[in-house]
């Protein structure tokens, strides 16, 4: 089968996506993958390294073959520099704009498709509304999928026309793919065929422990003292309260938080307390090694329409190294209800203190190996069939 994964996250970077996972996953079952990158803007365009310069110049290749295993194809085509139109609030300027950008785009996908002799592709949009409401129907497509894998009108660069858009783009396509029960729910309104498949992990790396020479350091942290850890952007789905809250009650212990924190303010407020660490965003590759080291890791967002929609990726990735988990009832996580410890923000501390005194158990490794993202892949591609 043929794919083109129209995305919004950009191919590269230093944190793990669903979107990037997914299509590599498709690409080792078999399939013949096209990813079309991020769209960068002609602001974005001197922020960004010379070789993906030159890509987006047309002055070198714009497609790169990405390695795989397996009989399949993975080919990430860059695109050139579009006009920025985030800035841009009333609707039929942004719109105008996007429909420009559009037609650029529409002809370097359909030039790389005929390179790659894709005819007829399942196309799949990543939560990219703003350029599939111009370009469904235009890349002979024989079937049209939305993947949504995140609360759009929280998101920051699409809060003032993303919903909008959504919506429109929802009812042109086939099918709808969510990353959660609780975005399921808020889009079964919207089309009569919405399907769920849920974030994964690479089971393997998180699995397989490193040796001690090859942790990553974790300054400050003493022989014996426990840490409790969090992977992931350090962003307002945190409780910060709460989190304040366990800082000052688990005194002795270190929380190492990996991931981008988002504000300075957040970096500002953390870095107040001792036995609080920033270790800052690292590959996905790096990440087992952290985990590793944590006695137990948390999830402490918040409660609310934004969060509701999100099927977190750190949730199997912590369980995939066998770690106790402590969790919010953010969302509808039912499925862990027997083997994360999730609970109120009032009883949180206890359940952190419950996971320190039960330690590391291989039946979260087992619960964690059936969410291994080629078992991901595999449900997308029964819906594509179907």
């Amino acid at each position: 089968m043929q794919i083109v994964c129209h995305a919004f996250p950009a191919w590269d970077g230093n944190y793990l996506k669903s979107t990037v996972e997914l299509m590599k996953r498709m690409a080792e079952r078999g399939h013949q993958v096209l990813y079309v990158d991020y769209a960068y803007t002609w602001k974005d365009f001197f922020t960004q390294p010379p070789a993906t310069r030159k890509r987006m110049l047309g002055l070198q290749a714009r497609i790169r073959c990405i390695p795989v295993t397996g009989t399949g194809t993975l080919q990430v085509l860059t695109l050139p520099p579009v006009f920025p139109s985030n800035f841009l609030k009333q609707p039929v300027l942004y719109d105008f704009v996007n429909r420009l950008n559009s037609v650029f785009i529409e002809r370097t996908i359909k030039s790389a498709m005929a390179r790659l002799k894709f005819h007829q592709p399942v196309v799949i949009n990543a939560f990219n509304p703003s350029f599939g409401v111009h370009l469904a129907g235009k890349l002979q497509e024989s079937l049209l999928l939305y993947y949504c894998y995140d609360e759009i009108s929280a998101a920051n660069w699409a809060g003032k026309h993303g919903p909008r858009l959504e919506k429109q783009f929802i009812q042109v396509c086939d099918a709808v793919v969510c990353s959660s029960e609780g975005l399921q729910t808020k889009l079964a309104s919207q089309h009569p065929n919405v399907q769920v498949v849920k974030n994964g992990v690479d089971f393997n790396q998180f699995f397989h422990r490193l040796p001690l020479e090859m942790l990553p350091p974790i300054p400050g942290k003493t022989p014996g003292q426990k840490v409790i850890g969090y992977l992931g952007s350090v962003d307002d789905r945190l409780d910060f309260a709460l989190l304040e809250s366990q800082f000052r009650r688990f005194s002795d212990a270190l929380f190492v938080f990996v991931g981008r924190v988002q504000e300075v303010s957040i970096q500002q407020k953390l870095s107040a307390f001792p036995n609080v660490y920033l270790a800052g965003a690292f590959p996905a590759t790096d990440l087992q090694g952290w985990v590793q080291q944590m006695d137990v890791c948390l999830i402490p967002f918040v409660k609310n329409k934004f969060t509701a929609g999100i099927y977190p990726l750190k949730i199997n990735e912590y369980l995939a190294a066998g770690k106790p988990v402590v969790s919010t009832r953010f969302a509808p996580l039912q499925e862990f209800e027997e083997i994360v410890f999730l609970t109120e923000p009032a009883h949180f501390g206890d359940a952190i203190q419950r996971a320190l005194d039960s330690g590391e158990k291989t039946e979260y490794q087992a619960f964690a190996r059936k969410n291994d993202w080629m078992e991901r892949a595999a449900q997308l591609e029964n819906i594509m069939a179907t």
